[in-house]
């Protein structure tokens, strides 16, 4: 006899981030252009630039009536700008919709809180390392001991024409992530975790490859090189009530090494460096050390990412991240016009970041935050300057931001970010502009009106 599959409601849920952004003003359009770990130029007479740009991404999710089993799918219009290409201007019939996200997500049988998701998803292993889309395979779920853990495979670039499978090649074709991450509660006040991150890759281009200090991210030569990259991270977040108000620390710690094989690295300052095979050693430190008092919260930021100090030697002694976005910087990292910035990255070109930031917070009422901030931006390592002097001062950046919620879901918002340029930002300039010391400091105004649902 046959028996029907059994009928089972499902659960709608539909969301959205509707973001509108607008660079009111800057005085260097070619600065904030989008360039990985530092793409910009600073030029002499660069012309100001003022747009409007739009970034919405919907997403659904189908879920059982008991939510053991729940589908994703989330699409994208990133970075149109009004009036611009065939997606802005007048008609606006461009392509412009993209797939941001298509997974499914259930529960192991016989469990609660043990779940599997599959397919293109937010990936999260360390947000200075890898926190981004990717096709991936993700379990999650809490030991008996009352650990959380993740365990991820990650696929993020597969071998295509022009690339050829390493000789040592044991069946994994293409650019392999394997995490797992651990994390304890020990206390309301004390979270902590490790993280261990394995990549390897085996597309291997006829020629050689090419990396350089402006594009120095791992998921830029995924597609030509060889590489076997090991990140260990701890991590720790602490919080107590005091007398004067409510003390937080956090901190991140991450060890780096590997191999690197079948690029050359091309270095900003035009050095030739003859090898194709380097050794990677690295090492990258976050802390953050806070006070909320009343409506206040000052927060004090350091960040502390290596950096390469010989060009022309075999190893890589610069952090490198994979797929990141960082926004502790208005000027030097991701801003509220997060299509257009110097860096994605915790660190500057391969020259790597110490960044100090004092920041304040102030809720004037529920729905009105202003904050105001002072960053000392420098290099690990010092960059050589066009007159044989070298630096590590990039400068020292005030900035401010206020943020309004007229409605609980719409955020009405400004920033305003400058920077008095140090003496390193002199290698960033313009060929014929660079002297041994920085010439133009870099002004950034921007507001965004964002509606999520």
């Amino acid at each position: 006899m046959y028996a029907p599959n059994p009928v089972m409601a499902a659960e709608f849920d539909f969301h959205g981030d509707m973001n509108n952004r607008f660079q009111a003003y800057t005085n260097q359009r070619d600065w904030f252009r989008t360039g990985n770990s530092g793409g910009g130029t600073l030029k002499d007479s660069d012309p100001t630039e003022t747009y409007g740009e739009m970034k919405y991404r919907f997403w659904f999710t189908a879920a059982s009536d008991d939510g053991m089993v729940k589908g994703v799918y989330a699409t994208e219009i990133g970075g149109i700008r009004f009036g611009e290409g065939s997606g802005g201007d007048f008609s606006g019939d461009g392509v412009n919709v993209e797939t941001r996200w298509a997974y499914v997500d259930f529960a192991l049988p016989d469990t609660v809180d043990q779940r599997l998701k599959i397919g293109l998803q937010p990936v999260s292993v360390n947000a200075n390392v890898w926190n981004e889309t990717a096709t991936a395979v993700v379990l999650t779920g809490k030991l008996q001991s009352g650990i959380d853990y993740q365990l991820l495979w990650g696929r993020g670039d597969s071998t295509n024409e022009g690339a050829n499978d390493s000789p040592e090649d044991e069946g994994w074709d293409g650019a392999d992530n394997f995490a797992l991450n651990l994390d304890k509660h020990f206390s309301p006040n004390l979270n902590a975790g490790i993280f261990y991150l394995y990549q390897m890759n085996n597309q291997v281009a006829e020629g050689v490859g090419e990396i350089n200090s402006r594009n120095y991210e791992l998921k830029l030569i995924a597609d030509n090189s060889e590489y076997s990259v090991l990140n260990l991270g701890a991590t720790f977040d602490y919080n107590r009530e005091t007398s004067a108000g409510r003390l937080f620390l956090k901190g991140t710690a991450i060890a780096q090494t590997g191999t690197i094989e079948g690029v050359n690295f091309n270095p900003i300052n035009g050095a030739v460096n003859p090898n194709t095979s380097y050794d990677l050693s690295t090492f990258l430190g976050r802390g953050e050390l806070g006070l909320q008092f009343g409506p206040n919260t000052v927060t004090y930021t350091m960040v502390y990412a290596s950096g390469d100090s010989n060009e022309q030697d075999s190893n890589f002694d610069a952090f490198i991240s994979t797929d990141v976005d960082l926004t502790d910087s208005m000027i030097f990292q991701e801003n509220f016009t997060d299509d257009d910035y110097f860096a994605e990255t915790p660190y500057i070109l391969d020259k790597g970041y110490f960044l100090n930031k004092i920041q304040l917070d102030h809720k004037v009422r529920p729905n009105l935050k202003l904050s105001g901030m002072l960053v000392y931006n420098r290099l690990a390592e010092a960059i050589t300057l066009a007159d044989g002097s070298s630096s590590k001062d990039l400068g020292l950046e005030f900035g401010g931001r206020v943020s309004y919620l007229p409605y609980p879901s719409l955020e009405i918002a400004a920033e305003a970010a400058y920077l008095l340029a140090g003496d390193a930002v002199d290698a960033l300039e313009e060929g014929a502009l660079q002297n041994g010391q920085s010439d133009k400091d870099i002004v950034h105004v921007a507001g965004r009106v964002r509606y999520k649902f």
